[in-house]
């Protein structure tokens, strides 16, 4: 049987084993601070469309806004007319002076 001091110097230091978030020396994390899919942000979806439904304000579009707003709610935007967005309750209008649309809630 070996010596105390000598079993801890031939296994190495008493330390935890790398978990699954700590393989690299480098990487210090020791928790994987996991988030539920209830808060998790969802890509699919705009997430300036998706605020504007869940608080009132307004913001302009962009063009890659406007082709979410073409292939979900089926809406052609024209400069001539407000549209509502589905049930939404979001106004899209065109401002003249700023030479974009603009939705509002």
């Amino acid at each position: 049987m070996d010596s105390f001091a000598k079993f801890f110097s031939l296994r190495g230091p008493r330390h935890r084993g790398h978990g699954m978030t700590d393989t690299h020396h480098s990487y210090r994390r020791k928790h994987q601070n996991l988030v539920a899919n209830k808060y998790k942000v969802d890509h699919t979806k705009h997430q300036a469309i998706e605020r504007l439904k869940k608080q009132p304000g307004s913001c302009p579009c962009t063009p890659d806004m406007l082709d979410y707003i073409r292939k979900t709610f089926k809406i052609v935007p024209h400069r001539d007319k407000q549209q509502q967005l589905g049930k939404t309750g979001i106004l899209m209008f065109y401002k003249p002076e700023a030479k974009v649309f603009m939705l509002k809630r």
